[in-house]
């Protein structure tokens, strides 16, 4: 199992393979390159194919358009170079499975409006990610994107209608759009800078997505309005994800506390006018990385991954356990909703209140949920200090199993 845990906390921690080949997974293969100043590094040596220039350095004696090596981009921002089946239950707090697969992995889930199809990314029928949908009971898997390319990030605009996504298709890492049956793609950024995870607005005329700056080298947060092509920085951050309330124009996303550094906190930007303001620290650890935050279906609460001491380097080496928490809009009422067996990422909130997210606890890399009641969780405070703590800041506690 140890193998497993390593591939999915690269996707998790920072390697969605954006997707990648199988067996690391897509939390792994998502990349395992630096992030911020660091010069990324080359991409593994990929199997003969034929398909598009390579991307990234070639080795020695290898032909870059026959053999496309995947890439990757990890949910730490660091970028490098089965038939259907019925849905599992198992256990008290109600996990579900809800994709299943020998080979590869299955990342990047998102569920559309009326919580009923999942859309997910997967490497289980290529080395490169393909965009998939099914039904969330685990019925009629269908393969929405087909090329030689990696394709990852899909997410529901708010009338179901389309689909963003990022591919590597133009050679480097861009946002697309496609309807839901994967028809009419239409490219939304294109450039050198590489452009991932995609979120609409709520009345789904503007996409939010980051950008690993040239000239910053951070992760740079945007916004790109689909009727008139305007496209505008708002700020620094990483994996954006736009609230569904229409009373207040927010996005959350994760910030390093520290250039190059793997502990990110939450952050939540207000957009007035346009501009990113009101920049708002919602959540913190004091031994954790807070990842991946996504709303729930009424704006009011957020889910996020954490990662207890995240490890540093090329490799990355899970020192903690990794699991699904969710957290109020204003820092407050922590609580835990996975039970600390595998690695838990990616989180999803569907319309029908489940959290969708990444797990290998099944054995390898697939689609689960769990309900979100307050019975099913275990809430942590923050330890009583001399003077009061920030909102949202308390330690990931280390909690066995019930």
């Amino acid at each position: 199992m140890a193998w497993v845990r390593h591939n999915i906390l690269a996707v998790a921690l920072g390697g969605l393979p954006l997707l990648a080949a199988g067996g690391c997974s897509k939390l792994c293969s998502l990349g395992s390159a630096p992030s911020g100043d660091t010069p990324v590094a080359k991409a593994s040596k990929p199997e003969s194919r034929n398909g598009r220039p390579m991307p990234f350095p070639m080795e020695s004696g290898q032909d870059p358009e026959e053999n496309p090596a995947p890439q990757t981009v990890n949910v730490f921002g660091e970028v490098n170079g089965a038939g259907p089946q019925a849905v599992a239950l198992t256990g008290d707090a109600a996990f579900q499975q809800h994709t299943f697969t020998d080979e590869g992995y299955d990342g990047d889930v998102c569920a559309d409006p009326t919580g009923k199809l999942l859309v997910f990314s997967s490497t289980r029928n290529s080395e490169h990610a393909g965009i998939y949908m099914q039904h969330a009971d685990g019925t009629a898997v269908t393969q929405l994107t087909s090329d030689n390319a990696d394709n990852a990030y899909p997410t529901f605009s708010p009338d179901g209608k389309q689909i963003a996504f990022c591919s590597t298709r133009a050679g480097n890492w861009q946002v697309y759009v496609m309807d839901s049956d994967g028809r009419n793609v239409t490219q939304v950024t294109s450039g050198p800078a590489q452009c991932i995870h995609p979120t609409f607005s709520p009345d789904g005329t503007r996409l939010a997505y980051c950008s690993l700056g040239g000239r910053s080298g951070q992760w740079e947060l945007w916004v790109a309005d689909q009727k008139t092509g305007e496209k505008r920085m708002i700020g620094y951050g990483l994996f954006p994800a736009w609230s569904p309330d229409r009373s207040v124009d927010r996005i959350a996303f994760q910030r390093a506390r520290q250039r190059g550094s793997r502990w990110f906190s939450l952050w939540t930007v207000d957009l007035i006018n346009g501009e990113g303001r009101r920049a708002t620290e919602v959540a913190q650890s004091g031994n954790a990385a807070i990842l991946s935050p996504t709303w729930n279906p009424d704006g009011k609460r957020l889910a996020f991954a954490t990662v207890v001491q995240p490890g540093k380097g090329a490799a990355v080496k899970l020192k903690g356990q990794t699991d699904i928490w969710t957290i109020d809009a204003d820092g407050t009422n922590r609580q835990r909703l996975t039970d600390g067996h595998g690695v838990n990422l990616m989180p999803f909130w569907s319309a029908d209140n489940r959290v969708f997210f990444v797990s290998d606890r099944g054995g390898t890399e697939c689609i689960w949920s769990v309900r979100t009641e307050p019975a099913h969780t275990v809430t942590v405070e923050a330890p009583p200090k001399k003077e009061p703590a920030p909102a949202g800041t308390a330690d990931v506690r280390e909690v066995p199993s019930p």
